[in-house]
């Protein structure tokens, strides 16, 4: 069984869309949305993501994109590391 897992850090800037359905939404540049499967403990205990007081935000935004190869299947994760109100 071949398996091998490859993460990429990025920082772009976008604005707070929305969280729904489980995600955290992020408007970047050219109306691009990122959609955050999972989030890190300190981010939560940071900004109150889940009310309405940061919706359109701008923040800079620290990512992971996580990608998982488990044999023909590649799994792709986006992770919030951090977040930085502009």
């Amino acid at each position: 069984m071949r398996y091998f897992e490859s993460r990429e850090q990025v920082t772009t800037e976008g604005t707070f869309i929305t969280y729904t359905y489980g995600y955290y939404s992020f408007e970047i540049d050219g109306g691009e949305v990122l959609a955050f499967d999972e989030i890190e403990k300190g981010v939560l205990e940071k900004y109150d993501l889940k009310s309405d007081q940061f919706n359109d935000q701008m923040f800079e935004i620290f990512y992971s994109i996580i990608i998982d190869d488990m044999d023909d299947e590649d799994f792709v994760i986006l992770r919030l590391d951090d977040l930085k109100i502009k």
